[in-house]
């Protein structure tokens, strides 16, 4: 019975097994008659089909083109996508995307430097599919082409905030570096006429000072901003400005007069200089705001009323002359004034400082024809008698013949001077003695 029984529960476990095995079979026919079912609906009720792929990225890529082998360059482009409408076999390109399809930049037309609106070519990344394209969105691209090209410029400063304190000036600004170089469309730099670091703070100051600022800005010959996203520089992009401020003063010119008397009033003269004084500007921030300058001297007796004299006026080197005037011209008013001559008698021509040990004799017996210059009621009251001259010998040592210039002089009078030389004759002698006075005596007799 047990034996039997063995029997049965083998053949029941054989008939499970070929039940399972028919099962599976019988499922993975199910699957293929499906995909067969579907390729061949596909293919009888809806053989081709039209979508449309959006988002599909653009390729921009110039190599090998002409356009590379000119040496230009895009400019404008930025990178965008399109839209495609494709149409093929439902089972080809039902389940298209944007990685399905490529789309790239017709260069072929850009052979030199401009303005292009350029086709743009889709395909499928499937070769073997049949795959049509229909229609792009947009179907072009505009894109500029240059040469990019470099070129170097000087900076200035443009600061029109920054100002001086009240007494005070910007005599200058220096931008570090002082150069740029810039890149860019070889057409566009050549826009390029000049190059300025611009600061836009506010700010007065009274010292040399120093602002960075990183802003550079472009301009053309008219003065018209350029668009400085055109244009790389290459170096620096921080720069230095230093401001250079100078102080403000004034100077004040007189002329001095030389020769004079003891005791003769030099302001009495009638001077008038051109300029009397000048505004200048000085890298010295220390120098008071004003200061007096001698521009040179006079000699008295070359003044006679209508002479003219010419001086420079000299400064320091670290000051400049803001008055545009660089001599003065000094001349004198003779309202009120006149001229007349007199003569001086050898007893009103003093001498001096006689050397010691010898004998001085004056030669001269009168100064005929000096003249005198001074107020007019002076000059009409006065005689000869006030007049006196005197000249002095404090250079001589030895015995000799000498011509010397006096000094003409008025005693009672300031304001009044002599006009022109006037010398006398001088002999230095030895002093002669009691026997010298025998001996030419006896001399005498004998003859």
């Amino acid at each position: 019975m047990e034996e039997v029984s063995a029997k049965k529960t083998r053949k029941k476990k054989k008939r499970s097994l070929r039940d399972s095995g028919t099962d599976l079979s019988l499922r993975i026919l199910a699957l293929l008659i499906a995909i067969i079912s579907w390729f061949v609906l596909s293919i009888t009720q809806y053989p081709t089909v039209t979508r449309t792929v959006t988002g599909v990225h653009v390729d921009f890529n110039m190599e090998g083109s002409k356009a590379q082998e000119k040496g230009l360059d895009a400019l404008n482009y930025k990178d965008l996508t399109v839209d495609v409408e494709i149409s093929g076999m439902n089972y080809e390109i039902g389940n298209y995307n944007d990685n399905d399809l490529t789309a790239t930049v017709d260069l072929d037309e850009v052979t030199k430097e401009g303005t292009y609106n350029l086709n743009i070519n889709v395909k499928s990344t499937h070769t073997t599919d049949r795959c049509t394209v229909l229609s792009v969105t947009p179907e072009t691209i505009e894109v500029s082409f240059d040469r990019i090209t470099t070129k170097t410029l000087d900076i200035v400063t443009e600061a029109p905030l920054i100002t001086a304190e009240e007494g005070y000036t910007l005599k200058e600004s220096r931008v570090t570096p002082s150069q740029i170089t810039v890149e860019g469309p070889e057409n566009e730099l050549e826009n390029i006429s000049r190059a300025a670091a611009r600061i836009t703070k506010s700010q007065k100051i009274s010292d040399d000072t120093v602002i960075n600022t990183g802003d550079i800005v472009f301009y053309d010959a008219d003065d018209n901003k350029l668009d400085n996203s055109k244009f790389t520089i290459k170096d620096s992009t921080s720069f230095d400005v230093e401001f250079v401020v100078y102080k403000k003063k004034t100077v004040d010119l007189n002329v001095d007069i030389t020769g004079a008397p003891d005791g003769f009033d030099t302001s009495s003269v009638p001077i008038k200089l051109s300029e009397d004084s000048i505004s200048v500007i000085t890298s010295n921030l220390e120098d008071d705001v004003s200061e007096t300058v001698n521009i040179g001297s006079i000699p008295l007796s070359q003044i006679n009323l209508s002479r003219v004299f010419n001086f420079d006026i000299p400064l320091a080197s670290n000051e400049i002359n803001l008055s545009g005037t660089e001599s003065v011209a000094v001349t004198f008013d003779s309202s009120g004034y006149s001229t007349k001559n007199f003569t001086i008698t050898a007893d009103r021509i003093k001498v001096l400082d006689r050397p010691v040990g010898l004998d001085t004799s004056l030669e001269t017996q009168k100064l005929a024809s000096v003249t005198l210059y001074g107020p007019s009621d002076v000059i009409s009251s006065l005689k000869d008698d006030d007049v006196y001259a005197m000249v002095s010998l404090s250079d001589i040592s030895k015995t000799g013949s000498y011509t010397r210039e006096v000094t003409v002089y008025l005693p009672s009078y300031d304001n009044v001077w002599c006009y022109g030389t006037n010398e006398v004759q001088i002999v230095i002698s030895e002093i002669k003695t009691a026997e010298d006075d025998d001996s030419s005596a006896a001399e005498e007799e004998d003859e």
